[in-house]
């Protein structure tokens, strides 16, 4: 399925936003211009190295999740996916779940990026027109496809008190929040939440747990 695919370079630029705090905690960059350098920096971790990190997918974990958890938003995300459910899980299934969808997106979306054929290149980062003063916002690209039409891509993020931060993608209309959220749901009303946490945590398998840690917006 093409919106399937696509969300692997995309969730990838997700993965790399920690790559400029440096950058943010002195003056807090453009979310555009966020995304537009971290896409390169991504994807000149990975280019060149795919055979080495098929062999050692572990290596790739560790990398996505050393520079995750500071700048996306897992939270947040965690709370939109799960919708009503959220408000009726207990604190500690709050956190098993989040901790088990972090591994799953790591899991999946690494293993994407390593089969296909990513660059920065493929990455149009539109100017973002916002007021500086914003705390939330959209920014757009577009995904080259070779010879067919270039995809809509559109980023939601929110500026927190750590720069801004990653919490969902629009990819042809179809968000990850909402895609997700359809597709739990459903699961969770015939099983359990617990019953989606398992399944989560055996698909990610060796993926990486997340860290405690003081972000979110």
């Amino acid at each position: 399925m093409r919106i399937k695919s696509l969300f692997i370079p995309v969730i990838a630029l997700f993965l790399s936003l920690p790559a400029l705090a440096d950058t943010v905690a002195s003056a807090p960059m453009p979310p555009d211009q966020v995304i537009e350098q971290t896409a390169k920096q991504m994807f000149a971790a990975v280019h060149g190295h795919q055979a080495e990190l098929k062999r050692h997918p572990e290596a790739l974990y560790g990398i996505i999740g050393k520079i995750l958890l500071p700048h996306f938003d897992l939270n947040y995300a965690s709370r939109l996916v799960l919708g009503l459910y959220w408000r009726t899980a207990t604190p500690a299934q709050r956190k098993a779940f989040e901790d088990a969808f972090y591994k799953y997106l790591v899991h999946s979306y690494a293993d994407g990026l390593l089969k296909g054929n990513y660059s920065e290149h493929n990455i149009q980062v539109e100017p973002w027109r916002g007021r500086l003063s914003a705390t939330q916002a959209t920014v757009r690209s577009k995904v080259m496809t070779g010879n067919r039409p270039p995809v809509q891509v559109d980023y939601a993020m929110v500026r927190t008190k750590d720069g801004w931060q990653a919490f969902d993608v629009t990819i042809e209309g179809i968000s990850y929040v909402l895609n997700y959220r359809n597709q739990f749901g459903p699961e969770i009303q015939q099983t359990s939440l617990d019953a989606l946490i398992k399944r989560l945590d055996a698909e990610a398998g060796t993926g990486p747990a997340p860290q405690p840690h003081g972000g979110g917006s």
